[in-house]
Parts: structure tokens; sequence; C-alpha cells
């Protein structure tokens, strides 16, 4: 907060300047030279945060984008995917057709 307007508005008067310059901020030029200076400095405060956020924004995206490897672990290459061959069914017959199939190899024997 500022030291020399600490006597002439009272700090309530003072949060609420500095509320309204959070919730109606503008530009570094945009601004007006006429402004009170409570709003001009929390704007100010403001421009140095966004700042702030932009450089720790922009160095999360850059180390989020490597996941190192851990210095004892053995690495290795692993072969390309193959894909694996169909596997192979043996077709079973039902207790039905085996019957009629030995039906039919009895009849054909007599």
């Amino acid at each position: 907060m500022i030291k020399e307007l600490d006597s002439t508005i009272s700090l309530v008067t003072e949060l609420r300047l500095r509320r309204w310059a959070r919730t109606h901020y503008v530009t570094a030029d945009q601004r007006k030279e006429t402004w009170n200076p409570v709003v001009l400095d929390e704007m100010n405060i403001k421009d140095q945060e966004m700042s702030e956020s932009e450089e720790n924004s922009m160095n999360v995206r850059v180390s989020s984008m490597f996941v190192p490897l851990a210095p004892a672990v053995n690495r290795r290459l692993d072969e390309a995917h193959v894909e694996a061959s169909a596997p192979h069914i043996i077709k079973m017959h039902d207790v039905a057709a085996r019957r009629r199939d030995h039906l039919v190899e009895d009849l054909m024997a007599e």
C-alpha cells in the first residue's frame, strides 16, 4: 500500500479502490495519469503479477514436455510390434452330430 496516501484516504477507501482497479484492469497504454494513484499502483502490481505468471507458465510448459528417466535403470529398445497370426481353432462337433455320423457309418457297414 502507498505510504504517502495513508494520511489522505482511509484504509477502507484504499481497499475499495484497489479492488476496483483489479476488476476494471486496463493495459498501461490505456491508463490516464489523472486517475487515482492507488488505482494506478494496483494496476502496476497486477502488471507485474501477470508478467511473472507468464514466465512461470512458460517454464512449466517446457518442463512438462520431457519426462526424465531414472539414472540407475537399464535401458533397452524393444523390436517393433509385429501383428500376431490368427489362432488355429479346432472345430468341435456337437454330441448330436457325432451320433448322427456314427449312425451313418453303422448303416453303411450293414
